[in-house]
């Protein structure tokens, strides 16, 4: 059963680690019609939210500006544990991708240094590609 979800909670201790360690989230929306959509990310654990880089026009966006609920969940250990899923709110920041980078630069550089060098584009390049920021902000967790 989910649980609120308090980043400074004993409880979320684990789900936290995880939430700093792991490459690739699934974000997920849904559509007016209330059909859901899923897509791996590349994402950032900061000050208790989850940063996404994105395209502005991707289905996620326009499912976050229409006032979509959304999950994010990340990929689970070898065996299905490690398994960290939470609800919560989404917003396209007014603040651009380059913006935010701007606040953990050396920490996503060093998280993503295989990502960006397998990419075949510096960082800033995919940043400028990747320009819109969607911040969600956890509600509940589902950890194990």
């Amino acid at each position: 059963m989910a649980r609120t979800f308090t980043p400074g909670d004993p409880a979320n201790e684990a789900a936290i680690d995880l939430l700093e360690k792991r490459i690739i989230a699934w974000f997920t929306t849904v559509d007016a019609d209330g059909a859901p959509h899923a897509v791996p990310v590349w994402f950032f654990w900061h000050d208790g939210r989850v940063v996404v880089f994105s395209r502005a026009a991707t289905a996620k966006v326009a499912h976050v500006r229409a006032g979509s609920p959304v999950l994010v969940h990340l990929e689970t250990g070898a065996f299905g544990n490690e398994v960290v899923i939470l609800r919560g709110t989404a917003e396209v920041s007014e603040r651009s991708s380059a913006q935010w980078l701007a606040h953990f630069r050396p920490a996503y550089e060093e998280k993503y240094a295989a990502a960006v060098a397998d990419y075949g584009q510096p960082l800033d390049a995919i940043v400028a590609t990747f320009s819109t920021a969607l911040v969600f902000t956890p509600e509940t967790v589902l950890a194990w």
